[in-house]
């Protein structure tokens, strides 16, 4: 293939998609954008399977000089990123029955994939930031796509996050160039190591791009965004853009230069606090999109140990960094099977026998998920056991240990899962007949799910098909569903039903909680006239202290813009906060 093709196919990954969205806004458009949306991911998964990697291309006409590449990295985060999207894309096309809803969900379905597709060939710092802002800001469309009172709280707290972390993304990316003498990300790394000013690049680093793998603390959004938006969307939301911020962490933290056991330390504690209590809150959750949402955090939360491993040795960093990409396949494909098949169970089913074939087709994804052996999950822990065990004190001692109770856990959420589905699908209204595209996708990805362990890459070194190793990811498994199962018979036998429940959100609700007592204590300071969304705003305190609901929901438009004026107000007052901290 020459370079004049080779270019030609890496712009049309995010631009094709970029046109068929501008298409679908022109009225003359939009039926020839309508047919050729689903397949805009297919170019991209074309080159992540056929083109070696090692490719790099400078557009010095593009924005100050736009350099797009592809490396190992790249292609494997490619590879089930757009697989992802071109399923999720046909998925679409049954999901939607009406033709505006549909041209609707796809013009900022089509951005944020653009944007997602782009960020993973950005080779410059202009182009990533680019490409992720469009990315984070077109998937608030997805996220308010229902125009529910859920949706918009969702979409609400969702973009406040969004303006922070692109202001805190923002400075990171000014330090770093600064520091590197250049916008090369190949030149962030070693350059951000030696940098003076090293901590608080690393800082708002894993800041900002904490906010879209969702750290603990700053996952808030997953459980909100995930249950409101449309299936489709939840699937890429969960399976392919929470991980940019996993891949925004490799470019820019100076992984394999120093060794930084500080920072690696804090990761690793924060990434093990959240695989645990997302999975604690999980179990908690009446809704399976809830559930799937919090199983992410806690997934994310293995990664993030990953990455704190990585800064904590960096000699050991290839083999940490082969670990993540496969550890974020695996995930990403998932995932994306479980949202999909849980999209499938909200239509009553034709008959018995087409309702346990969903449940036995969602079966696989959870196992792998939990680590099941002959699955891709089994090879993905024990990549990352591995190097776990070869870390240094204390984290050689604990890891190791601490790893497979988290597969407990995460197998006693996936019955809760599992249980959540077998429930909705049985009690629903009459069967209707499920639209086979949905049907068509679905199995599609199932099929890579169970294929993927036989062709996964980097396992040449292991040797992942002992006894021993089936049964170190059997007995977990077997272990988290047992006791889930012995809980949930118990709790039928006593007719115990769950009464603690925890909002979707967590820890949003002290954060709301905390908010509406400032707000009614604006009259103790003299303002007995309060502005208008002050006023709508104690109106949804008095309905957060009576339980019904926990925000207040502004739906005339005027207040809807509200939001939009305090994110814009927040990110400038960031802005200018960042500014003068550098200029001192």
């Amino acid at each position: 293939m020459s370079d004049v093709a080779r270019l030609f196919l890496l712009l049309s990954i995010p631009g094709l998609p970029l046109l068929l969205a501008i298409g679908l806004t022109l009225p003359a458009l939009r039926r020839v954008a309508l047919l050729f949306a689903p397949w805009a991911a297919f170019p991209a998964l074309v080159m992540s399977v056929s083109m070696k990697p090692g490719i790099t291309f400078e557009l010095p006409w593009l924005l100050f000089g736009t350099r797009l590449g592809f490396d190992e990295t790249a292609r494997i985060f490619l590879c089930f990123t757009a697989l992802l999207w071109l399923v999720a894309s046909v998925y679409t096309v049954g999901y939607f029955k009406d033709r505006s809803s549909r041209s609707r969900f796809f013009t900022w379905f089509l951005l944020s994939m653009a944007g997602n597709l782009g960020l993973i060939l950005a080779q410059d710092m202009i182009i990533f930031y680019s490409f992720f802002a469009l990315m984070s800001f077109a998937s608030y469309g997805l996220v308010v796509h229902d125009r529910t009172p859920e949706a918009f709280r969702a979409g609400g707290v969702y973009i406040i996050l969004v303006v922070v972390g692109e202001v805190l993304l923002l400075a990171a990316f000014a330090y770093a160039a600064q520091a590197a003498g250049s916008i090369e990300l190949e030149a962030a790394r070693p350059a951000v190591a030696g940098s003076e000013a090293r901590d608080l690049i690393i800082g708002l680093t894993l800041l900002g791009f904490g906010i879209k793998a969702g750290v603990i603390g700053l996952h808030v959004w997953l459980p909100l965004a995930h249950p409101v938006a449309p299936t489709p969307a939840s699937a890429v939301l969960s399976g392919a853009m929470i991980a940019a911020g996993l891949l925004g962490w490799l470019r820019i933290l100076p992984l394999g230069e120093a060794a930084l056991p500080g920072w690696g330390g804090a990761m690793i504690v924060a990434g093990m606090a959240a695989a645990f209590y997302a999975v604690l809150v999980g179990l908690l959750q009446s809704n399976p999109k809830t559930v799937l949402a919090y199983s992410s955090i806690s997934k994310m939360g293995i990664m993030t140990i990953a990455v704190g491993l990585g800064l904590v040795e960096p000699d050991s960093w290839p083999l940490i960094l082969s670990a993540i990409l496969i550890y974020a396949l695996h995930h990403g494909l998932a995932k994306g099977a479980l949202f999909l098949g849980a999209g499938l169970t909200a239509i009553p089913p034709a008959s018995n026998r087409q309702r346990f074939l969903l449940i036995a087709g969602l079966l696989l994804p959870a196992l792998s998920l939990a680590g099941a052996p002959l699955t891709s999950g089994m090879i993905a822990k024990n990549l990352l056991k591995v190097q776990a065990t070869s870390a240094s004190p204390p984290w050689g001692d604990w890891l190791p240990i601490l790893l497979p109770w988290s597969a407990v856990a995460t197998s006693m959420l996936m019955v809760r899962f599992l249980s959540l589905v077998w429930l909705q699908h049985k009690y629903t209204a009459a069967a209707q007949a499920t639209p086979k595209a949905m049907w068509l996708s679905w199995i599609a990805l199932l099929v890579v799910v169970a294929l993927t362990p036989w062709f996964i890459p980097y396992t040449d070194s292991l040797d992942n098909w002992t006894v021993k190793t089936m049964i170190s990811a059997l007995w977990p498994v077997a272990l988290g569903g047992g006791l889930a199962v012995c809980i949930w018979l118990y709790a039928r036998r006593r007719w115990i039903t769950w009464s603690l429940h925890v909002p979707p959100g967590d820890l949003l609700v002290f954060v709301e909680g905390w908010l509406c007592s400032l707000v009614t204590s604006g009259r103790g300071f003299g303002l007995e006239t309060l502005p208008k969304w002050r006023l709508s705003f104690l109106a949804g305190c008095k309905r957060f202290r009576d339980g019904s609901e926990l925000w207040s929901v502004l739906d005339s438009g005027e207040n809807r813009f509200g939001y939009w004026a305090i994110a814009t107000t927040l990110f400038l007052m960031l802005a200018m906060g960042f500014i003068f901290l550098a200029a001192h």
